[in-house]
């Protein structure tokens, strides 16, 4: 019988740079492939994507390149590549060729979100303008209907979220005291 230390078994490799057997660069992470017109949908299954792998950080940047002379440079450029080919995989044929090669998948995918992402403000006025006009159809069941309304509400709470309250062991939980304001006026 071999004895193993507890030091042997572990990794030395860091658990940013972390890959499972099943991660490959062919693979599919989202099921929306991204068209030009359905960013906001894309982009937040994606980055869900990513944040289940533990690789939302290439994109969003808290994974930063290490330099070239780094010991898990390889590493990082191993899953860099990986993220870029599932943003690529990602993506409709037809845009994969508009869609500017860059080194760095951060750097690719702020070049998508500043091509194809609307503005802020734009998008808010846009929901809130069918959150004003949503009625429920004819035909419609219920539940057809407060799916619609609870997509607007959702995406409009992502441009919109109720801010995080920045002292400790906060006493006032003036956040609990906004939520059933929102909630009110949804009604």
């Amino acid at each position: 019988m071999t004895n193993y230390d507890d030091k042997s078994l572990e990794t030395k490799q860091n658990p940013t740079y972390h890959l499972v057997h099943v991660e490959n660069p062919g693979g599919n992470i989202t099921q929306v492939a991204f068209n030009g017109k359905n960013y906001d949908e894309w982009s937040r299954s994606f980055k869900l994507a990513l944040l289940a792998k533990g690789k939302l950080g290439y994109i969003d940047g808290t994974i930063p390149k290490p330099s070239t002379a780094a010991a898990d440079f390889e590493s990082w450029r191993s899953i860099n590549a990986l993220v870029t080919a599932w943003i690529y995989e990602s993506l409709e044929s037809s845009l994969c060729k508009a869609i500017s090669c860059r080194p760095e998948a951060k750097q690719i995918w702020t070049d998508i979100k500043n091509r194809f992402c609307q503005g802020n403000d734009a998008r808010v006025y846009r929901l809130e303008a069918d959150l004003m006009a949503c009625r429920q159809g004819p035909i419609e069941s219920l539940l057809d209907y407060y799916g619609r309304i609870t997509t607007i509400w959702n995406e409009l709470l992502e441009y919109n979220p109720l801010p995080d309250c920045s002292c400790s062991a906060c006493p006032c939980d003036w956040v609990a005291k906004l939520d059933p304001r929102r909630e009110k006026k949804w009604v």
